[in-house]
């Protein structure tokens, strides 16, 4: 593949991990010479993925990396968990060289090297993202559209750079991958929601809002902003795209909302009934939210109205998102692994009954307020365990709401959880923190409580 005009001559790339690999081999294809640092050793990583990008002419910078990787690089690309302080990215700034994400860069050379029209659709947001994403995919795919479902949900865009067809992409943007955007340019932009996250990383609040809001930046009045009109942080941001608003609330003039129990449209300029609440795929009241959005989104792009339905009732959902993984003797266990922040505990909680959930909380805390859960906790669970990290935290503002056990790992609440379950109960991991205390992710910690879920409902049954 002969090189991009459009790129540099040299790529610093910082951190190896699922996006600096993929964008490595991309750019290695399109003959950009390509220096990879990383913090880890060489053994943390598959023996034969290096050395087969070192045979493409990629160099490697383990241990470390040294400032010289730097060197003689126009452009320094950075992976979503590398913080714009870090003294890397401070160093390449000061030597003059762009900072950017991957995502800034693979849309630049699928956008370059196309045949025909790409559309682009980005989704952002604290909560629901991925959910929302997933939907718009299935909903486009449903409609016969080629779809590439890219960024933060897992897949990383670089690895879509072999095919030059035009397509739909739909990719879920962190916070983090929007600090270091530049031209990035969706077609449809989402702001599911803006709740305090990420304050660990972020200079508080309001850096972590302005850093959601730059999926709007490189917008047009030809463009599309779809906006939470219930979510009182994202209602304020300006666009200059048209705005389409979605509520589950209230009526939303041109967008979407709640009508008579249905979901209902006037993006096209005309109100049309879309599905009924009762029949979406997915459960509780954060799910509307998401529905409307990916139904307000696709609307955008001129979707036709049967593909919305279908998707919108058909979905299955994706995995640690209130995903029931045992059941047995009337007690349920629920895996919201991806429950990360307290509001995506207290949106979770919504949909339970009153003090039916024994809920597993804890981890790494990322400064969030754990007495915003207080009356949620209050009113849906009858006990809650600790573990990791948080623990401390989270007893000292909610120990005289509910009764709390310092479980301190996994296993232990699960099995003091399945000691005290009582029919008509749901033990529920829905944890307000981050996994990386005890595991490498949310992925690993919801896996490992639904192991453990099913091992102990089998031996009740035994």
């Amino acid at each position: 593949m002969s090189r991009n005009s459009d790129l540099p001559g040299r790529v610093a790339i910082l951190g190896f991990a699922r996006s600096g690999e993929a964008l490595a081999k991309a750019l290695a294809e399109r003959e950009v010479a390509v220096t990879v640092g990383e913090a880890k050793p060489r053994s943390a990583f598959d023996a034969e993925t290096v050395a087969r990008l070192e045979r493409k002419g990629v160099r490697f910078d383990f241990d470390g990396p040294k400032m010289e990787f730097l060197d003689g690089a126009q452009w320094l690309a950075i992976s979503p968990g590398v913080p714009m302080d870090s003294p890397v990215v401070v160093e390449a700034r000061r030597k003059g060289l762009a900072v950017l994400a991957e995502i800034e860069i693979a849309w630049r050379i699928a956008q370059a090297e196309v045949e025909g029209k790409n559309r682009w659709v980005a989704v952002t947001g604290t909560n629901g993202k991925s959910t929302t994403t997933a939907w718009i995919a299935e909903i486009l795919r449903r409609a016969g559209r080629p779809v590439a479902l890219a960024g933060n949900i897992g897949v990383p865009l670089s690895a879509f750079l072999s095919e030059r067809s035009a397509r739909d992409f739909v990719c879920e943007v962190s916070s983090f991958q929007l600090e270091a955007i530049d031209r990035f340019h969706p077609h449809v932009a989402v702001l599911t929601n803006i709740t305090p996250d990420h304050l660990d990383r972020h200079d508080g609040f309001a850096d972590y809002v302005r850093a959601k809001a730059r999926v709007f930046e490189n917008q047009d009045a030809g463009d599309f902003a779809v906006v939470n009109d219930d979510d009182t942080a994202s209602r304020p941001i300006s666009t200059r795209s048209r705005r389409v608003a979605f509520s589950r609330k209230h009526r939303c003039e041109g967008g979407a909302w709640i009508d008579s129990g249905s979901l209902v449209s006037e993006v096209s300029g005309r109100k049309r009934s879309i599905v009924a609440q009762k029949d979406l795929a997915l459960p509780g009241a954060h799910n509307v939210e998401n529905a409307l959005a990916a139904l307000a989104a696709a609307a955008c792009l001129d979707t036709p109205e049967a593909a919305i339905a279908d998707a919108l009732s058909r979905f299955q959902g994706l995995p640690h998102r209130t995903e029931l993984v045992a059941e047995r003797d009337g007690v349920s266990w629920v895996d919201d692994s991806k429950g990360t922040n307290v509001d995506a505990t207290k949106k979770s909680l919504e949909g339970f009954g009153d003090g039916r959930v024994l809920l597993i909380l804890g981890g790494r805390d990322k400064h969030g307020d754990f007495a915003a859960l207080g009356p949620s906790v209050a009113r849906a669970a009858r006990k809650v365990f600790t573990i990791g990290e948080a623990a401390r935290a989270i007893e000292k503002v909610l120990s005289s709401l509910v009764e709390i056990e310092n479980a301190g790992t996994m296993d232990r609440a699960v099995r003091r959880a399945s000691e005290v379950a009582r029919p008509g109960d749901t033990v529920l991991l829905s944890p307000a923190c981050a996994s990386f205390d005890q595991y490498r992710n949310f992925e690993e910690r919801g896996d490992h409580f639904a192991r453990l879920a099913r091992e102990v409902t089998r031996s009740h049954g035994a």
